[in-house]
């Protein structure tokens, strides 16, 4: 069993190219294909394309050895296509059983809440900053979740600044700053290029331990700076 999915659910693509990836076809893509068939065709040309939907959606997996990545993509379509979308979802149900664990980037704020895209996740890492906004919206979350569901991160947040958290929740860790993460971004470099003893990659190892996560002693691609 491959041991990760990545599912970048973010229109933007922002994971994607976080780790270097380039993602030719989404699930977008897909969906906009099944509605351009359902409004172009009768019922036996619908249901040829529902029955080829699990290839298509297995054409827009990138896969590695050690991981795999699905990139959601920004719909051309417009509006909600409920029998697209419940299709799309069965198929993303099917595939997600082959791997070991599940990881998806969600796009900021809490539209995957109320869209329900949480249901089957078993944990839900909200990373905040000190702004008011950031706590804000966490607090949302927090009324509309479990507690105990919730792992809340602080990125580029100073250890001596205390975040007002809502009631229940706790604070699993901190990303600090770092100079080499803001030149890999910069120049467009792969995350998974960086070095082991990176400052921020180390918390993110301890922050996976605290939740209950066995992290990579080595990233993907890897390599010794």
């Amino acid at each position: 069993m491959v041991p990760l999915l990545l599912i970048d659910a973010d229109p933007v693509g922002g994971l994607t190219a976080a780790i270097g990836e380039h993602a030719t076809h989404t699930l977008a893509g897909v969906r906009d294909q099944f509605i351009q068939t359902a409004r172009s065709g009768g019922k036996a040309k619908i249901a040829r394309a529902a029955g080829q939907l699990d290839y298509f959606v297995l054409q827009a997996l990138v896969e590695h050895h050690d991981y795999s990545l699905l990139a959601m993509g920004h719909n051309q379509e417009q509006g909600c296509f409920c029998p697209a979308n419940n299709l799309l979802r069965s198929a993303i149900n099917s595939l997600v059983s082959a791997f070991a664990g599940v990881v998806i980037d969600a796009e900021a704020g809490i539209e995957q809440i109320n869209r329900d895209v949480t249901r089957r996740v078993t944990q839900i890492v909200v990373v905040v900053d000190a702004s008011q906004r950031s706590l804000e919206t966490l607090r949302v979350i927090s009324a509309m979740i479990a507690a105990s569901r919730i792992a809340v991160v602080a990125n580029r947040v100073s250890a001596e600044l205390k975040l007002p958290l809502p009631e229940g929740l706790k604070l699993l860790g901190r990303i600090p700053e770092n100079e080499e993460l803001r030149q890999f971004d910069r120049e467009g470099r792969s995350l998974w290029q960086l070095p082991s003893d990176n400052a921020a990659l180390e918390a993110v190892r301890s922050i996976a331990r605290a939740i209950g996560w066995t992290p990579l002693k080595r990233l993907p691609h890897q390599i010794t700076t």
